[in-house]
């Protein structure tokens, strides 16, 4: 061998095993979310159209609840604009919790992905309790840990029991929840449900705030655990809402289909998970082309459950998107 070339393999080896890597725990993740766009087919594609123009819906798409009148038609704009195999975690509203039909197909995508697709269990890491192991659930990306959870579970392990009256996080729901954020070791956690622990504009006395008490203890579940976010839809109107000396988000997406009687427009979610740091971008189009023109970013714990500093940390805006 050449005297040259032994030395260059050497240094080669030593950057190769002192270079540092990018872990899938490391990775940044983005993803995008929506709500309630019920049978607003046009509307919704509207939505789709513009999360396109901001890059696409990142590595996953979660829609927190009503999707109903044909939730399969929802699904089908999905493969028209992001494509058959985007990954889709339609969470369970009331309206679904109503219509069997409707029930029905969202428990097949989530166990043979309606036998057009993979199945939502193939992507989970964490399956709710029996009885709703279908629609709840949670999985993991990057440095992040998501929870979907069914709020109109009744607490039993009847199959169809996964169908409640009204939405409310019951203790047996709460139990699971618990476990399931005790178990986990990422730092950027966020939890998607349909209705508002605290709501504004509509749904102001049928949201989780009906059962109170059970919504007190689901928020200081979400503070204790460090939770970024809890990311929710049902009142047609996007707000976001923190306590004065609390630390988590909750941020009601709004509409991505019905504009009920506000003439809110549409709106959706862009969310990043960027090193240590979350960022939200909300884009909304007020009938008209969809802005991306609020936005905050929260630093996410070094290390876990520990240095946890919320805070808006930064502001941007970013140029309409035509419609």
């Amino acid at each position: 061998m050449d005297r040259w070339r032994l030395p260059s393999l050497w240094c080669l080896l030593i950057v190769f095993v002192l270079a540092p890597r990018v872990t899938a725990a490391q990775e940044e993740v983005r993803f995008t979310v929506t709500a309630d766009m019920r049978h607003e087919h046009e509307a919704f594609a509207r939505v789709l159209w513009a999360i396109n123009g901001i890059g696409g819906p990142g590595g996953f798409h979660v829609s927190v609840g009503d999707e109903d009148d044909r939730v399969w038609e929802n699904r089908a704009l999905i493969d028209t604009f992001f494509g058959s195999t985007a990954v889709w975690f339609p969470i369970i509203g009331n309206h679904e919790a109503e219509d069997p039909v409707e029930m029905d197909w969202l428990r097949e995508e989530f166990a043979t992905g309606n036998g057009e697709r993979v199945p939502l269990s193939a992507h989970i890491t964490g399956s709710g309790p029996a009885g709703t192991e279908a629609t709840t659930y949670s999985w993991n990306r990057g440095r992040a840990h998501f929870i979907a959870i069914n709020e109109y579970w009744n607490g039993t392990d009847v199959p169809g029991g996964d169908v409640g009256i009204d939405g409310d996080v019951i203790p047996e729901l709460l139990a699971w929840l618990e476990a399931d954020l005790k178990a986990n070791t990422r730092p950027a956690v966020f939890v998607f449900g349909h209705e508002p622990a605290f709501p504004f504009h509509r749904h102001l006395d049928d949201s989780l705030n009906k059962y109170e008490g059970h919504r007190d203890a689901f928020w200081a579940l979400l503070e204790r655990e460090s939770v970024v976010a809890y990311i929710c839809g049902h009142t047609h109107v996007f707000s976001i809402y923190q306590h004065a000396d609390g630390r988590v988000w909750q941020i009601d997406v709004g509409n991505a289909g019905r504009d009920s009687d506000f003439l809110d427009g549409q709106t959706f979610l862009n969310v990043a998970i960027e090193g240590n740091s979350v960022r939200f971008e909300v884009c909304r189009n007020h009938d008209g082309p969809f802005t991306c023109g609020t936005g905050w970013t929260e630093k996410v714990p070094i290390l876990f459950k520990d240095g946890f500093e919320s805070g808006v940390t930064d502001r941007w805006s970013c140029e309409s998107i035509d419609r």
